[in-house]
């Protein structure tokens, strides 16, 4: 019995320590509903799209988009939304080679 919880915690540990690859929305949308000032909010989010930027599809950012107004609350910005016009262009462009 105790392999098998030594095994599994291996394993857990294992998992947990792959790095993450690929655009994750739900982690940009977690910042909204997780940092409640709108200044923080703001720079988390340009910091968020800026180090992700060259992972997400052109179908995240339209998801980005469509919801940016809720999201971010007070924090949306011309710079956020210069970001995400951006990194879909970015993105259009990637999908097209």
């Amino acid at each position: 019995m105790k392999w098998i919880v030594l095994a599994l915690i291996i394993v857990c540990l294992l998992v947990g320590a792959e790095a993450k690859v690929g655009c994750h929305v739900r982690e940009f949308y977690g910042i909204a509903y997780t940092v409640h000032n709108p200044s923080e909010r703001h720079l988390q989010m340009v910091a968020w799209l800026k180090n992700n930027a060259q992972h997400c599809r052109s179908q995240d950012y339209v998801v980005i988009w469509n919801n940016i107004s809720e999201w971010a609350g007070s924090a949306d910005s011309a710079q956020v939304r210069a970001l995400i016009i951006h990194g879909y262009k970015e993105a259009l462009e990637r999908e097209k080679k």
